[in-house]
């Protein structure tokens, strides 16, 4: 009975380590994506769940997004 215990203990712990480490949440620095906003495409971004911010027209991506953007938008 204990040791039944345990293993759902265990799976508990291994099943929210799972979705914690899993669930993407940008927070790294902005840094700039493309040229300017003519040359990017911002539906693409939005499609694929990237935020981004329009400066001085150019477009700016979270760091930690860059390689999920390289994948969609190249």
């Amino acid at each position: 009975m204990k040791k039944k215990r345990i293993v759902f203990l265990f799976l508990g712990f291994l099943i929210l380590f799972v979705v914690f480490w899993y669930s993407k949440g940008y927070s790294g620095e902005y840094i700039r994506w493309g040229d300017s906003v003519e040359s990017v495409d911002t539906n693409i971004l939005e499609r694929n769940n990237i935020p981004y911010k329009i400066k001085n027209n150019k477009v700016y991506i979270p760091e930690d997004a860059f390689d999920k953007a390289i994948y969609c938008c190249s």
